[in-house]
């Protein structure tokens, strides 16, 4: 074989060789390419006990399927732990290979080749314990396939604040054993109870707030002066001053003294949140009647009201009433039983029977009967309350209605009083049923000469619902209805004017107490006057009287004043005649002296 030879085959040998190696190569494991990392706020303020959250984006291509990128967050200082790092999956463009959500470590990836995966997390600063700086790095590292991470590692910056303090409480003050939960603007209730030591009387809820009104967590203290003592939740007496967990309630007991309860809630650093008062009572000793209306044959509900009261003034809940009647013939109750027992206020309204027109005068008072002798305070009653028995719809008679003014300034309000009467004028009493009716008017009422606008009740109806008791007056409504009246609030036109409010009574069969008042028509006219207008017509008339006078004082004037010219003439006149008279004199004695004088020289010359 010649070397020629030789070398082409050793040259095809190692072609071969190297073709073979090349093809006996496996290829290399696919990485990903291209990754990003992004974390938006890079600074986060929080308090003590809250989270701080920030959003983390991670992007790459992955290059074949698996391929993954893990995004990890490290408290880097201080050194000590205070809180705890947790990532959760928020969305991604990928589908996801594998997560670690609530960890400080989360990993995501592809399902394809040349796919770009893009995720967004939530990284969560979970409740630190002590304030401070707290520095956290967020990076990425290559997961699954390998690759090299291109994204620069970032830095969280989160200030934690100390936590705030409470600086204001919302608070709940209940009777019985449970307080609910408390909410901005919820009522109190009024509570009291008995003196007796260690009933519980009631609960105050309270919920601690900070300055912005976020809630607090901290302790906070309750402290009662006067009557009662204090403990936590369901829990037994404690104390009158007691520290009490967050979002434990207060309770509220007796300490077998009467009195009133001033309960203060105040935070942990002596800053006074919220008062509470609650009154505690003895047993009943005084009772006190009050009539609330007229009664009427039949029942009604509330015609006197009992208030009851301990020996030293504070009123009683719970208590037990009788009423007994001292004419039965006309009231019939005779230690009748209250339904209903004495509310927190210590009042409570006490129901009678009347069996026929006339007064009877009522006692109310704890003992069950006569000879009941066992009731605890079974000798206290109330004063005698003469209540008076009124006629109803059978004595009807008549209606009358006036108004509170006869003249109104345009556009004000007009008060309408309607009620209907026996045959006496006295005005009927309430009736049974808070739904039973008067019917006074034929149809449409009360009608306006003018357009009115009717504010309260409807004015054009043929009945009314009168008033069970007085109503209290107020500065928007000073006109209210008595006991057996219906009251009327209208809107007056705005100009000037009179209005005639008319109306037709009921048929004859509603006046049983006289047929005749049925059937008659009926009116009464009220005024508007402009003040404005009449003060312009005042003053008009008042100048008139001013000019009137002031032309009777020039004319005045201007004849004093011919007098006074008449005057200065005649003095002139008599002026010049005495002067003339004067001059006359003068000469005649001139020539008086000149003839004694010649007469005096002659003697002299003899």
């Amino acid at each position: 074989m010649s070397t020629k030879t030789t070398f082409k085959r050793v040259a095809l040998v190692a072609v071969a060789a190297l073709g073979l190696g090349v093809l006996s190569v496996a290829p290399s494991q696919a990485a990903h390419i291209g990754d990003t990392l992004t974390l938006t706020p890079v600074t986060s303020a929080i308090s003590v006990g809250e989270t701080a959250s920030a959003t983390v984006n991670s992007s790459f291509t992955g290059i074949a399927a698996g391929d993954s990128v893990t995004v990890s967050a490290i408290q880097l200082t201080p050194a000590t732990a205070s809180g705890s790092l947790k990532f959760a999956i928020v969305d991604s463009r990928s589908a996801t290979v594998s997560t670690a959500d609530g960890s400080a470590s989360i990993s995501t990836g592809v399902t394809s080749t040349n796919t770009v995966a893009n995720t967004n997390y939530t990284l969560n600063f979970v409740s630190p314990t002590t304030a401070g700086t707290y520095v956290i790095q967020v990076y990425a590292s290559t997961g699954f396939g390998g690759g090299t991470i291109r994204s620069s590692i970032l830095t969280w910056s989160v200030t934690v604040a100390a936590a705030a303090k409470a600086s204001a409480a919302v608070t709940h003050l209940v009777g019985g054993t449970n307080a609910t939960n408390p909410v901005v603007g919820q009522a109190d209730s009024t509570t009291a109870g008995s003196k007796a030591a260690t009933t519980r009387i009631g609960s105050i809820g309270v919920r601690l707030q900070n300055a912005a009104g976020a809630s607090v967590t901290e302790s906070y203290t309750a402290t009662i002066t006067g009557a009662g003592t204090l403990g936590i939740g369901s829990g037994a007496i404690i104390g009158r001053s007691i520290t009490v967990r967050n979002n434990d309630d207060v309770a509220i007991f007796a300490d077998g003294t009467s009195g009133v309860g001033t309960i203060t809630i105040s935070s942990a650093a002596g800053l006074t949140l919220a008062t509470k008062t609650v009154s505690f009572y003895g047993d009943a000793s005084v009772i006190v009647l009050s009539s609330n209306s007229n009664a009427v044959v039949g029942t009604l509900a509330a015609p006197v009201k009992a208030t009851v009261y301990d020996s030293n003034g504070y009123v009683v809940a719970g208590a037990q009433l009788y009423s007994t009647s001292a004419d039965t013939t006309i009231i019939s109750n005779s230690y009748t039983k209250i339904a209903s027992t004495t509310a927190a206020d210590g009042t409570v309204s006490i129901p009678l029977t009347g069996v026929k027109l006339g007064s009877a005068k009522i006692t109310v008072g704890l003992a069950s009967s006569a000879t009941d002798v066992t009731t605890t305070g079974y000798a206290v009653k109330s004063d005698a309350l003469t209540v008076t028995v009124g006629g109803s719809t059978n004595e009807q008679a008549g209606v009358v209605v006036t108004t509170d003014k006869q003249v109104y300034t345009p556009g004000s309000y007009a008060y309408v009083t309607v009620k209907a009467v026996d045959k006496d004028g006295k005005t009927l009493s309430p009736l049974p049923s808070t739904s039973a009716k008067y019917t006074v008017f034929a149809t449409g009422g009360i009608s306006a000469s003018l357009p009115i606008e009717t504010v309260t009740g409807v004015i054009s109806a043929v009945d009314f619902v009168p008033a069970a008791k007085a109503g209290t007056a107020t500065a928007a409504d000073p006109i209210v209805a008595q006991a057996g009246e219906f009251v009327y609030k209208i809107k007056l036109p705005t100009y000037a004017g009179d209005i005639t409010l008319s109306w037709t009574t009921a048929a004859a069969s509603n006046f049983p107490g006289n047929v005749a008042a049925g059937g008659v028509a009926g009116s009464t006219t009220i005024t508007l006057s402009d003040p404005g207008s009449q003060a312009a017509v005042d003053a008009a008339a008042e100048a008139t009287d001013a000019a009137n006078a002031a032309t009777d004082a020039a004319l005045a004037a201007a004849d004093a004043a011919d007098a006074a010219t008449a005057a200065a003439e005649d003095a002139s006149a008599s002026v010049a005649k005495l002067s003339k008279s004067v001059t006359t004199a003068l000469n005649n004695l001139k020539k008086q002296i000149t003839s004694l004088t010649a007469l005096v020289n002659k003697l002299l010359k003899k």
